[in-house]
């Protein structure tokens, strides 16, 4: 890819925000990745804009929290496809969970099931994945509360060729924590999207709501550490009841 470049970059003198803006600017002209998604190494990149290991990685280091790209250890660094001029990368270093650290209050799981679908069968798809319509996946759906108020209903797919079987004992506390400590099977990171949807009428019954109620919704793709979908879901909030808090650290 490098190769296809003009030379003036190389005698540009770059600060840490031009290389940021530069890379920024051939993604979304996507003239950067390969196409597989995958940028050229550090070290091509290092020697095309004549820039130090450290300055590159600062810069690569704010792509990735700005959601613009991925790195995979060992691997290299992605493009993160799905991101559009109409879809901007919500970032914080602190991250933030559906499961918001609130002292003394109580998150359970209520009502929880699953079953054995087929990629033909699921309600909705990851945001930029596709598989053959026979692919199996374990449907997830659980209707949790916070002390004892109605709090959330979640909908998840999980690979089965991923995760295998799932105890029912594990959907009624962490599934992350259960897929870690007993299949060693580790969420390296997730992508989020926020949108609002209208609720089916089992959903606004459990919420106290009439059916076709506006829902927040918290669109998650979860990814494994060499770069694997491992899950997809939906988690529906009442909107009544719902603050979503972001912290966003800015350079000193």
């Amino acid at each position: 890819v490098v190769q296809h470049w003009g030379r003036s970059e190389m005698t540009k003198q770059w600060t840490i925000d031009l290389l940021v803006a530069d890379l920024i600017a051939r993604i979304e002209k996507k003239d950067l990745a390969d196409r597989n998604g995958k940028l050229p190494s550090e070290k091509e990149l290092m020697e095309h804009y004549q820039v130090s290991r450290y300055s590159l990685r600062q810069a690569l280091s704010r792509l990735s929290k700005r959601g613009y790209i991925y790195q995979i250890q060992g691997r290299g660094s992605y493009v993160h496809d799905q991101l559009t001029q109409e879809q901007k990368a919500v970032q914080s270093d602190l991250g933030f969970t559906e499961d918001l650290a609130r002292e003394g209050k109580l998150i359970q799981t209520v009502q929880a099931t699953q079953r054995l679908v087929s990629y033909a069968e699921i309600d909705f798809s990851p945001s930029h994945q596709r598989f053959s319509d026979n692919q199996l996946f374990i449907e997830v759906e659980r209707f949790r509360t916070l002390d004892d108020q109605p709090y959330l209903i979640e909908k998840s797919y999980y690979l089965a060729d991923i995760v295998g079987q799932i105890p029912e004992s594990a959907m009624y506390g962490s599934m992350f924590e259960y897929f870690a400590q007993e299949k060693g099977v580790t969420v390296s990171f997730i992508d989020k999207f926020i949108r609002c949807e209208l609720l089916t009428a089992k959903q606004a019954a459990f919420f106290g709501m009439n059916a076709g109620s506006p829902s927040l919704v918290v669109r998650d793709d979860s990814y494994l550490r060499e770069g694997d979908l491992m899950a997809f879901s939906k988690i529906f909030y009442d909107y009544r009841e719902t603050t979503l808090f972001m912290h966003k650290k800015l350079q000193d």
